[in-house]
């Protein structure tokens, strides 16, 4: 079965029901799928080389949604392109995926100005171009041809790594986007009163939930580049039942909700996943939004589903801090350096196996043979299982800071400082020492309304992890850097801090 079938099942489940709200426009499962099969039938057309790359750049709007399921059905290739990285940025990940057509917003066509591809407009004024709206039109009551069920084909080729050197393409195949709704399905229980608020990017976090939701016949609310008061105002406004958000999205709604006394009655699912919350966070989350923090750990390379941990189960003061359990259709191991399988309780490689491992990297035979070993995904993520099942992730292979001989984690001194009350959110970076080798540091953003000092900041952590582990310098910032996707990475808040001390901020 191909993922798009999801679609057609929320269809016979709630054909009259919304699929689709982007404001005060709503789309029907069948007006929905009318508009998906005229734009897979014009893609089918205008498109000759089987599995071309669509690439898509766009706000969350329904045109969006149109084109990206259009690509699903016509056997086409969903390549997703992030509007906040640089027009180089975007004219090489083009030039590597061989983009045969690029749908795009208005205000987005700046971007693509020097690249020879044929763009079609989905949202936005008059330009020109074809339009994703023209398109529907002209196929109006055409169906694609049936796709063949290509089990290991591929679906769709995200680009990640740094924004440094060569893009890097992780190919995913029809098999791993079937596991992930799969497993969403299995843990999450959505069901066709799922009203799931789209604030992430299409292109990211919200995407990956589209389908899981749209195969119970449920409706994505999508919303678009919005700040806490307006998330709050649709979320009441909606009945929103679930979301996905990045922990500083929720940061900044938990602040919200919570000075101004809201409370979201209908949400069951509030999913974070993309980076770590810190243990204070988690039980106010609970406190004010009550019972619904869920999360969930994957990486382009296995996508969103390798672990997940529900609600109900974050409830459980043991768990805060784990990622969950592996997922059902999947196999989640722990490996030493030497390649064996360690026990529960060791520290070592997150490995998996399974149908939700990508297919390789694009022209990258190399790469893939050295991530891809007998099987298993190498994720390049340090964790261990405690003796219930539940994992925990201690960082980054690379991430390791080696300090006077002695191995430091340091996801393991950020929780250890997320307890202080002063600390509303802690990075920490290794620099290079003379004397220790590498030197532990921590970057903080202190609550606004407490006051604290270097000085007691470490001199909790030494109370908390050991001197050895505990950070020799505190850096305080006003926020933490973001990268394109949202993320707080450990580089950009290096590099923040040396700017600081250069006195370039």
């Amino acid at each position: 079965m191909t993922p798009i079938k999801m679609l057609y099942r929320g269809l016979r489940l709630n054909p009259q029901g919304v699929a689709i709200a982007d404001g005060a426009h709503r789309l029907a499962y069948s007006q929905l799928v009318e508009r998906m099969e005229a734009f897979a039938v014009f893609l089918q057309k205008n498109l000759s080389r089987k599995q071309s790359r669509v690439g898509i750049c766009a706000h969350n709007n329904w045109q969006h949604v149109v084109a990206m399921l259009g690509v699903f059905a016509s056997g086409h290739i969903w390549v997703p392109l992030n509007p906040r990285n640089s027009r180089d940025e975007l004219a090489g990940i083009a030039a590597a995926a061989e983009l045969s057509l690029i749908v795009t917003d208005a205000d987005f066509l700046s971007l693509f100005a020097d690249l020879k591809c044929p763009l079609v407009v989905a949202a936005g004024g008059a330009t020109g171009n074809d339009t994703v709206v023209a398109i529907c039109e002209r196929h109006a009551g055409c169906q694609p041809a049936d796709i063949t069920d290509p089990h290991d084909g591929i679906m769709a080729i995200k680009f990640t790594g740094g924004t440094t050197g060569s893009p890097k393409g992780v190919m995913q195949p029809y098999r791993a986007f079937m596991s992930c709704i799969a497993s969403m399905l299995t843990v999450f229980g959505f069901t066709e009163s799922e009203r799931m608020l789209g604030i992430a990017p299409l292109t990211h976090g919200a995407g990956t939930f589209l389908l899981p939701v749209l195969a119970v016949g449920g409706c994505t609310v999508l919303l678009d580049g919005a700040k806490a008061p307006k998330i709050s105002d649709v979320m009441l406004q909606e009945g929103i039942t679930a979301s996905f958000m990045p922990p500083t999205l929720i940061y900044a709604l938990l602040d919200y909700a919570s000075a101004n006394g809201i409370r979201y009655p209908e949400l069951r699912h509030l999913i974070y996943g993309a980076a770590p919350m810190s243990a204070a966070r988690i039980m106010q989350a609970q406190k004010v939004l009550g019972p619904c923090l869920a999360t969930i750990y994957g990486q382009t390379e296995a996508p969103t589903m390798i672990a997940a941990m529900t609600a109900r189960e974050l409830s459980d003061e043991k768990n805060i801090g784990s990622v969950g359990r592996p997922c059902p259709y999947n196999e989640v191991q722990i490996m030493g350096p030497d390649g064996a399988l360690l026990p529960t309780g060791e520290t070592g490689e997150v490995v998996v196996r399974g149908d939700l491992v990508m297919r390789g990297y694009l022209n990258r035979d190399d790469l893939t043979e050295s991530t891809i070993v007998d099987g298993w995904l190498h994720t390049g993520d340090l964790g261990a299982f405690d003796e219930r099942g539940y994992l925990t992730l201690k960082g980054r292979l690379r991430d390791v800071i080696i300090s006077g001989g002695f191995n430091v984690y340091p996801t393991d001194v950020e929780a250890a400082l997320s307890k202080h009350p002063a600390v509303r959110n802690v990075v920490v970076i290794a620099r290079a020492d003379d004397y220790w080798g590498e030197r532990v540091e921590a970057a903080i953003v202190s609550s606004e309304k407490a006051a604290v000092t270097s000085d007691e900041l470490i001199a909790f952590a030494r109370s908390q992890v050991g001197p050895v582990r505990a950070p020799k310098a505190i850096h305080f910032l006003k926020e933490m850097p973001t990268n394109p996707v949202g993320k707080i990475t450990r580089r950009d808040v290096l590099s923040v801090v040396e700017s600081l001390e250069k006195g370039c901020v």
